[in-house]
């Protein structure tokens, strides 16, 4: 992975001249609770000034922390969708990107078939499987081979500070098997047990059941929380967080 003073990027993906690509660190904030329409604006400017790269169209879906992937295409190009939580696609020069404060920003791409793919999957999303459902709809729509995608997870929170009540264990081991060494026990505060989940580790283990090669499979291995001097953290900063932008594109081939 290569850091930047206000981004990062993964090796992985800077082997692929036709991929750009970046994850951002403070001082970028794309909150439009915590930052202004206009600073945000500028923001997305400096992006493609880093990058050296002009965006035809800039897309974000409205995340709600659904598990729904959307296909992106020439005729919704200008939708909005609404909770919607990760979008792929086929279309050259189209940023698809997702803003994060703990949650899983991750990254697809099939060199293959030329598909892209940017996935919120926050501990709900995570749940709900969302990353299956990006990797089926690749396949449906554009008849991805599973071995053939690289996915990228940026910074997020990791199991070291991701504290949970029971419920929330409960859930996850209705939704998934042998997760068992993904849990670990917490202290007690307040008279509650309180769990920790290793997440990230849970996507991993989802994405190689449905036939991702395991050196494709890229973690950054920053904690958001731990580094929230660097990145945004929702469980840190609360309402006054500001979001992380995770972002993707195909340049046009020549």
């Amino acid at each position: 992975m290569k850091e930047y003073e206000k981004y990062i990027q993964f090796n992985k993906l800077n082997e692929y001249d036709d991929i750009i690509h970046l994850s951002t660190k403070k001082p970028f904030n794309f909150s439009k609770i915590t930052n202004t329409e206009d600073n945000i604006k500028q923001e997305y400017e400096e992006i493609q000034n880093i990058l050296d790269y002009k965006f035809i169209k800039i897309k974000k879906p409205i995340q709600t922390h659904t598990n729904i992937v959307k296909v992106l295409n020439e005729d919704n190009l200008e939708d909005d969708f609404q909770d919607v939580d990760g979008l792929i696609t086929n279309l050259e020069d189209v940023a698809l990107c997702v803003i994060t404060a703990d949650c899983q920003p991750i990254i697809l791409y099939d060199p293959i078939k030329r598909i892209i793919g940017c996935i919120h999957s926050g501990w709900k999303g995570t749940l709900n499987k969302i990353t299956k459902n990006a990797i089926n709809l690749m396949n449906k729509e554009y008849n991805s081979n599973p071995s053939d995608i690289i996915a990228c997870i940026a910074p997020s929170i990791l199991k070291c500070c991701f504290e949970v009540d029971i419920d929330v264990v409960d859930m996850f081991k209705e939704n998934f098997n042998n997760i068992d060494e993904d849990i670990y026990l917490g202290d007690i505060k307040e008279g509650i047990q309180k769990y920790y989940i290793d997440t990230i580790n849970i996507n991993k283990k989802e994405l190689l059941d449905l036939g991702l090669k395991e050196e494709n499979i890229i973690l950054s291995n920053i904690c958001t929380m731990c580094k929230s001097d660097k990145y945004h953290s929702y469980r840190t900063d609360k309402d006054k967080s500001g979001r992380n932008l995770t972002l993707i594109a195909m340049k046009k081939r020549s």
